[in-house]
């Protein structure tokens, strides 16, 4: 009898005998088993907090780490930073950039306790970031080379020991002051402004509003790029000039001053250059004011084609071929002021409603070169305006057909 009880307790069995009993015996089970409930809840719970305790203590061995691959020495302020030992994070972008084996680095100063990072070595970390950035110029943002000096003449100094001292020349002191003189006395104190390097060229000092791209404008022989390209002054695009700072345009030279004819007006530049035998006459004017073959009235066309020149009047009128000046007529009336000039092999160019001839008969002429007058509106003319023509064999013949006025 007791073992099927037992039986029946633990293994929900029982005898046939005590199966009939079975109602009798319901709260003494249901109370074992809420006590081995309870034990096993006990367990779980003394068990999660030895886990708990262990993982904290593991935590707080580990040192605290300020930033990635550096170490803080004065926790001030600002950051003042050296390079230290990794902790296993991620390394900073310009660690990782100058550890580049491939590249040759110019050797820097280590950062000094006391010293900030500086804005360039900044710009350089943010660059850094971009997996395309060219290290070598990144290493010229963290040491920069000053691309000048302003040097303060002393007792025996001469243009060429400040030229052999600063690596250039004395052409490029000169060219960077025009108030030296090669050969004169330069007086003890006076400041010159020295271009570091054996780049040639024009040390530009930035003014208020001033872009990059008009700066170049003023310059012959120089491009924004060969600004850029050049990295002592530390510009990534034209946006970064500054007010009051020098750039050096490499290899620049200065525009020549505006040349005038004889009567006094200002020579304005050439064409562009341009295949073929025929060049454009103008640089540039307003608009085509009379196409070719224009009914004229009677039989007459129009045998050139005019450019308007109402908002650029005065403009130097350029040979569109190169050969010699067969004509030259200073009329009144029809064509007004007007050259003809021979481009050889049965060709021929006129030019007409000039203020001003400033060649004459039998001159030799260059293509986009050689000015043959300054543009106005004499003859019968309503408005200032060049009228030119091309002839072969002495036929008129549409210059459009030729050169692109559009």
């Amino acid at each position: 009898m007791l073992r099927d009880w037992l039986l029946g307790l633990l293994y929900g069995r029982s005898s046939p005998r005590a199966r009939s009993h079975a109602h009798g015996h319901l709260p003494l089970r249901a109370g074992l088993h809420l006590l081995l409930i309870g034990i096993a809840a006990l367990a779980a719970l003394l068990t999660a907090r030895l886990v708990t305790d262990t993982e904290a203590a593991q935590v707080s061995s580990i040192p605290p780490v300020p930033l990635s691959g550096v170490r803080a020495i004065a926790p001030t302020g600002e950051s003042f930073l050296r390079p230290g030992v990794s902790h296993g994070t991620v390394e900073s972008p310009l660690r990782a950039a100058l550890a580049t084996p491939q590249v040759p680095l110019r050797p820097t100063n280590p950062v000094a306790e006391g010293e900030t990072i500086s804005d360039s070595v900044g710009r350089a970390t943010a660059a850094g970031q971009d997996a395309g950035y060219d290290v070598r110029a990144l290493t010229d943002q963290i040491d920069p080379e000053e691309p000048y000096v302003i040097y303060e003449v002393r007792g025996g100094d001469t243009l060429g020991e400040i030229a052999e001292t600063y690596d250039t020349t004395v052409d490029n002191i000169l060219l960077n002051n025009a108030e030296v003189v090669e050969g004169d006395y330069i007086p003890v104190g006076q400041k010159i402004l020295v271009p570091q390097g054996s780049v040639h060229g024009i040390l530009y000092l930035v003014g208020h509003a001033e872009t990059l791209s008009g700066i170049i404008d003023k310059h012959l022989d120089v491009t924004i790029d060969d600004v850029l390209n050049h990295r002592p002054n530390n510009l990534l695009s034209g946006d970064d000039i500054q007010p009051g700072e020098y750039i050096l345009l490499p290899n620049a030279r200065l525009k020549p001053p505006p040349v005038r004819s004889p009567n006094g007006w200002i020579i304005t530049p050439p064409p562009p250059v341009s295949p073929g035998r025929f060049g454009l006459p103008l640089a540039s004017w307003d608009f085509v004011s009379d196409l070719f073959g224009t009914d004229r009235g009677g039989g007459r066309i129009h045998t050139g084609i005019d450019l308007a020149l109402g908002s650029q009047p005065a403009s130097s009128v350029y040979a569109a071929c190169d050969g010699w000046v067969s004509r030259v007529e200073h009329l009144t009336y029809s064509y007004g002021f007007y050259v003809i000039v021979d481009c050889g092999d049965g060709w021929e160019t006129l030019y007409s409603h000039f203020r001003e001839i400033i060649v004459n008969w039998g001159d030799s002429v260059r293509k986009g070169e050689t000015i043959l007058g300054i543009s106005g509106s004499t003859g019968y003319s309503t408005g200032e305006h060049l009228h030119f023509e091309i002839r072969y064999n002495g036929q008129y013949l549409d210059p459009a057909n030729y050169l692109n006025f559009w």
